[in-house]
């Protein structure tokens, strides 16, 4: 289905599960509120639909997508979507349910982002025998992702973010192996040079600009023992002219990621508290201005746990939820179960400020990762139980993995895609919907 310039996908024909009776569950407290016991209650179990797209994404097809730039809906009301193949990447339009393929571009990991006039701009890795430097391309319709423009080299190879602000500025954030900055474009204008907010090996950037204010997120790496390490947390009031911690606190630029002066928001393998590996999946601010967080941690290495230590069962890999109130960060796990791991995990926010998460998840003693979802209606500080999506992974000897979600929802149906962990062999695109309402 991929040689063809377009692939019309028939929304009647997708899988359809209903399960509409409510289940009992338990929901997980916030460990930072001081929330009391949970109690056992009822939460209605959603309907979703999901159905293979194409075939022809890489093995990281939607990596990284901490916030957004892979699938998000643009003004006219359509979808739009972008993942990496081996040979480009590929773009899609979604119009009246139906998936429509648009242009390769000649870039990898992209990151997409639509401007104030409806123009999507994709982002990416591109070699044009200087080695591989970040190139912008920019479509030649809006709403449309048919046509782009030539392409101009933007910035050195890094991690991909990018954001538009309400005045039509677009900002560039690239996280590397060395050093952590953006660069602004207004509206009309031409790229400035690179502000750099961090030194050293920062990766895996995510950003939400709403009104002046920016929020920015990423990882640490450490390259021995080849670790994620530390999720850390800034905020520009001002359109990136300085920048300051959640507290209020003003950082001095370029601030070492391993310094005090700069945020940590989770335990390191070094600093134990039981967190290592530690990722960022998600961030969101929600309709009342709060940031909200998504990170994935796994037990230390080199100390058992669980069955191994001769104690009760207990994940490798879980998920924990931060959100910055006025009086600092609450947070809570997206999964209480003792035997079942999360890994990757998206947020989308609901008209009426309910969190939605799609999760990839299996049994701790299970080896490949299905799909699920769960929802929160007090802004995170409890969650629903995971509500199992997929039950196939097994038998395709493949884990779902790379999740991305509309953060706007559609017709009160909440979009999602992701791939699966493939090797080298071309990795099958997943879209589904999960309706809300």
């Amino acid at each position: 289905m991929n040689s063809k310039p377009s692939n019309p996908i028939d929304r009647r024909r997708f899988v359809r599960v209903s399960l509409a009776a409510a289940v009992g569950g338990v929901l997980a407290p916030a460990l930072g509120a001081g929330a009391s016991a949970s109690k056992q209650r009822s939460f209605p179990k959603r309907r979703f639909r999901i159905r293979q797209i194409a075939d022809d994404g890489d093995n990281n097809a939607f990596f990284p997508s901490a916030a957004a730039g892979k699938l998000f809906g643009v003004g006219d009301g359509s979808t739009v979507m972008g993942y990496a193949t081996q040979k480009g990447a590929a773009l899609w339009r979604q119009e009246g349910g139906v998936w429509r393929r648009g242009t390769l571009l000649p870039i990898q990991r992209p990151y997409l982002v639509e401007d104030t006039e409806g123009f999507v701009h994709a982002f990416g890795l591109e070699d044009r025998g200087r080695g591989q430097e970040i190139w912008h391309y920019t479509a030649r319709e809006p709403h449309a992702v048919s046509r782009f423009d030539e392409g101009e080299r933007i910035y050195e190879k890094n991690y991909s973010a990018a954001v538009s602000g309400d005045d039509g500025t677009l900002y560039y954030f690239g996280a590397g192996l060395k050093t952590f900055g953006f660069r602004e474009k207004p509206r009309g204008g031409t790229w400035s040079d690179t502000h750099t907010v961090a030194a050293g090996s920062c990766i895996y950037p995510a950003a939400v600009c709403r009104g002046q204010s920016i929020h920015l997120i990423f990882c640490g790496w450490n390259g021995s023992p080849a670790l994620y390490e530390g999720i850390y947390y800034m905020r520009s009031d001002d359109r990136g002219a300085s920048w300051r911690r959640s507290d209020g606190r003003a950082l001095t630029l370029p601030a070492d990621w391993k310094s005090p002066e700069i945020e940590i928001l989770s335990g390191t393998q070094a600093t134990g508290g039981g967190e290592a590996n530690t990722h960022n999946l998600s961030l969101l601010v929600d309709r009342t201005d709060r940031p909200h967080i998504l990170y994935w941690y796994s037990r230390p290495y080199g100390i058992a746990f669980g069955t191994a230590s001769g104690s009760d069962p207990e994940p490798n890999i879980r998920v924990k939820h931060l959100r910055r109130d006025a009086d600092g960060w609450k947070s809570s796990l997206l999964c209480l179960e003792r035997d079942r791991d999360i890994a990757y995990a998206v947020l989308a926010e609901d008209e009426r400020g309910g969190l939605h998460a799609i999760v990839t998840q299996k049994r701790s003693n299970d080896r490949f990762y299905d799909l699920g979802y769960t929802f929160s209606n007090d802004a995170g500080d409890t969650w629903a139980p995971i509500q199992v999506l997929t039950r196939d992974a097994h038998r395709q000897r493949l884990s779902y993995a790379h999740v991305a979600v509309n953060p706007r929802l559609r017709n009160g149906r909440l979009q999602f895609t992701c791939n699966m962990w493939s090797g080298k062999k071309p990795s099958p695109i997943w879209y589904g919907e999960v309706e809300l309402a």
